[in-house]
């Protein structure tokens, strides 16, 4: 028998093995000191904060802030106390349902009216800034001023026709799904008159600093 052949032939079947261990492992050393350069080359993307998202933001602020919920409540309460005891609402489950339909309101109010003002490019932070100005009259007429206009695009003011929109949309939705509280005759002026009272506060808040 050839032994020496067979001899040959293992010996070139043990370079062929390691050859191709050394290869293999050779790969998977370039591959491991490779990823991390590419990981260390690779730059991160900066954070980009839109409009769209800043609008957002405040529409969940609005929908969901503690002056919000507490406008709610104590809305509700109130506006149960006023009713006359009734089956319906002389319970604990009829102040739940005045709660629950204020709440209602208040997000039909503030989706319109974020709606809206995306649409017309108009601001949605509404928290009260302050005159620079001296004297009664130009005070009292900045907090009227705040109240009922909004900012646009480029900064100047205009009529806020989202937030009356926003307004009436609520209260007559209200009006809409528990009909047995209100009226639109009620509705109309109530909401007018909440313009009015805002305009007080915002006047009694500007004369006094309160905020400031």
């Amino acid at each position: 028998m050839d032994f020496s052949g067979k001899t040959r032939r293992l010996n070139a079947m043990r370079c062929c093995l390691a050859a191709s261990a050394v290869a293999v492992g050779g790969a998977r050393a370039s591959a491991q000191t490779a990823a991390p350069a590419t990981n260390f080359r690779r730059e991160q993307q900066p954070i980009r904060v839109e409009p769209k998202n800043v609008r957002f933001s405040n529409y969940l602020h609005d929908l969901n802030s503690p002056g919000a919920l507490i406008g709610v409540v104590g809305g509700g309460v109130l506006e149960h106390l006023r009713q006359k005891p009734t089956p319906g609402n002389g319970e604990a489950g009829g102040l739940g349902q005045v709660i629950l339909s204020r709440a209602g309101a208040h997000a039909v109010d503030v989706s319109v009216r974020h709606s809206l003002a995306a649409l017309m490019q108009r601001s949605t932070d509404d928290r009260y800034q302050f005159c620079e100005c001296h004297g009664l009259v130009p005070r009292v007429g900045h907090a009227l001023v705040e109240t009922f206009t909004d900012r646009r695009a480029d900064g100047h003011r205009a009529l806020s026709f989202p937030r009356f929109a926003g307004a009436y949309a609520g209260n007559f939705a209200q009006a809409a799904w528990d009909p047995g509280r209100h009226n639109p005759g009620n509705v109309a002026v109530g909401t007018t008159l909440s313009f009015g009272i805002s305009a007080l506060f915002n006047v009694g808040r500007e004369l006094s600093g309160l905020g400031r």
